[in-house]
């Protein structure tokens, strides 16, 4: 199963899921998936990407000069979104965005680990 299916799939196991991907703490995307109606939401989606790697790229940074080893997990509550960042490897981030008026915390970061488990059997 390639990578694209699996982000894919979880977008759309997911209710409100608007995107799902893999980011690098280097600032950048290896993979994402948008929900087809994203496009139509009130706020750049895609920023939100990228916001969301510069996040974990600054929070494993941190955790690296503090000395308490890696980030794992990074949770992003806002007023319209919520964004999840697990670790895959050291350096590399599943991400799950969902819509925070249907968002459960649970079942997302649930989904996501499911997500990132799989992704882990296709590196």
């Amino acid at each position: 199963m390639n990578v694209d299916t699996i982000l894919n799939e979880a977008i759309t196991g997911v209710k409100g899921a608007q995107f799902a991907g893999i980011i690098g703490t280097d600032g950048l995307s290896v993979a994402i998936a948008y929900h087809p109606g994203a496009a139509e939401l009130d706020f750049d989606i895609e920023l939100a990407e990228l916001e969301l790697a510069d996040l974990a790229s600054r929070a494993a940074a941190a955790a690296d000069r503090i000395g308490v080893g890696y980030v794992r997990d990074l949770v992003l509550e806002t007023d319209a979104l919520l964004m999840l960042a697990s670790q895959i490897i050291p350096g590399y981030y599943g991400i799950l965005g969902v819509l925070s008026e249907t968002a459960n915390l649970g079942k997302a970061r649930f989904a996501l680990q499911a997500m990132i488990e799989r992704i882990r059997v296709e590196l």
